[in-house]
């Protein structure tokens, strides 16, 4: 009898918190198709659901920028794609787990392709959010524009990543970036 009454406890205890989280999670479903949205009308991009690379295989070092494990795995679960500046651009919302934290993380990569064949190549912030080592005028565009914790460069794309959801604003400036450098790149 105790035991029964500790299952149905348990149950108990499950479908209020179950109804207590729904509405929360329908609620952040809905601003993110919202600023999808909204990110596809300024830009003309449009979901797509064309095959993503490997990610934690296409960009070496992901996982350490984004605190994850191998095994926890990185997911794409949005994609949009488009032109941007005449270059072919990708945006991508990832989802992962870190190793301590149970909870699931966002962030977002924008990625071009890479017109320059070469090793790959990982350019973290510093302590204080700045990316060294990069040419003056690139260095000066992610002063301005929002925090960056990488740059990627692999033999296929050039990337930038950035914590936490899609927004319009911040998708907009690292496509952008990744535009800029694809240009540079290919001009050499």
């Amino acid at each position: 009898m105790v035991i029964l009454l500790i299952l149905l406890g348990i149950i108990f205890c499950g479908l209020i918190a179950g109804l207590v989280m729904c509405p929360r999670a329908r609620a952040a479903q809905g601003a993110l198709a919202t600023r999808v949205q909204a990110l596809a009308t300024r830009t003309g991009w449009r979901t797509t659901r064309d095959p993503v690379p490997p990610v934690q295989e296409a960009f070496p070092g992901i996982n350490e920028v984004l605190g994850s494990t191998f095994h926890h795995g990185i997911a794409a679960n949005l994609q949009l794609a488009g032109q941007w500046r005449g270059v072919p651009v990708r945006v991508l919302q990832l989802r992962f787990r870190t190793a301590h934290i149970a909870t699931t993380r966002g962030a977002v990569l924008v990625m071009a392709p890479n017109p320059v064949p070469g090793p790959p190549v990982l350019v973290r912030s510093a302590d204080d959010g700045a990316l060294r080592g990069l040419p003056p005028a690139i260095g000066q565009r992610l002063a301005a524009g929002p925090p960056v914790p990488a740059l990627f460069v692999t033999p296929q794309h050039v990337a930038v990543l950035l914590h936490g959801e899609i927004a319009p604003d911040t998708a907009i400036a690292a496509a952008d970036l990744v535009t800029d450098l694809h240009q540079r790149m290919a001009v050499r």
